[in-house]
């Protein structure tokens, strides 16, 4: 799995890497995350004023991060991370954060995890329709999975044991947080929207952290229908 920012990860683990490079996960600052329903509908205009309309495609999320004065080290993942996408020709896995929801609880289901939340409508068991896998993050460490089974507005079940993407545990899944996790693009204005702020002297910091401090949003397109 390809899973931004971290790159390719691996069972067991909360990180990623990108040519043989290790990353944390982080989710953007500033205004957070976004994201809106697109409609693609073709409107025609009558004499009458009699409107036709056609859906043109289906309905797709653009997910929306926003951050506020990065580190360099920070933006060279990210920066990274579309180096290793070629730009935007490759599909990946990203979060949702705006619509993150806290569990009333979660429990083990024969390896699985169920997920309960009063609000199910963002995932399917449909693949490609949706969100078909669940991301839980207790900001430290994360797990993923398939979301296998729904009970509308009651609970969600998220196979996390077939791949084992993730090191949080059961214990403290209840402390997390769940979001869709949705199968994206990267939009084609890619990362024009960073500009650099203020330098970070290298003398005065850690060697990681020195360079131009940048600013900017990146948008994801979802792959498939919402």
């Amino acid at each position: 799995m390809n899973l931004f920012p971290l790159g390719t990860v691996s069972a067991a683990s909360s990180s990623g890497s990108i040519d043989s490079v290790s990353y944390n996960f982080w989710e953007p600052n500033s205004a957070g995350c976004s994201s809106n329903v697109m409609h693609n509908i073709l409107t025609s205009m009558f004499e009458q004023q009699t409107i036709l309309a056609r859906k043109k495609s289906e309905p797709y999320l653009i997910i929306s991060y926003e951050y506020n004065d990065i580190f360099d080290r920070e933006f060279k993942q990210i920066e990274h991370f579309v180096d290793s996408i070629e730009g935007a020709l490759t599909p990946f896995w990203a979060v949702d954060f705006s619509r993150g929801q806290t569990p009333s609880s979660v429990a083990d289901a024969s390896g699985d995890w169920t997920v309960s939340i009063d609000n199910t409508r963002f995932y399917s068991i449909v693949l490609n329709q949706k969100a078909s896998r669940a991301f839980l993050w207790d900001g430290t460490n994360w797990k993923e999975g398939l979301v296998s089974a729904i009970s509308a507005n009651t609970y969600i079940v998220v196979d996390v044991d077939t791949n084992n993407y993730g090191a949080l545990t059961l214990a403290n899944a209840a402390n997390s947080l769940v979001y869709p996790l949705y199968e994206v693009f990267l939009s084609k204005e890619g990362l024009s929207a960073f500009k650099s702020t203020n330098y970070v002297n290298e003398k005065v910091t850690t060697s990681k952290d020195g360079g131009f401090i940048r600013s900017g949003s990146i948008n994801l397109v979802t792959r498939y229908k919402v």
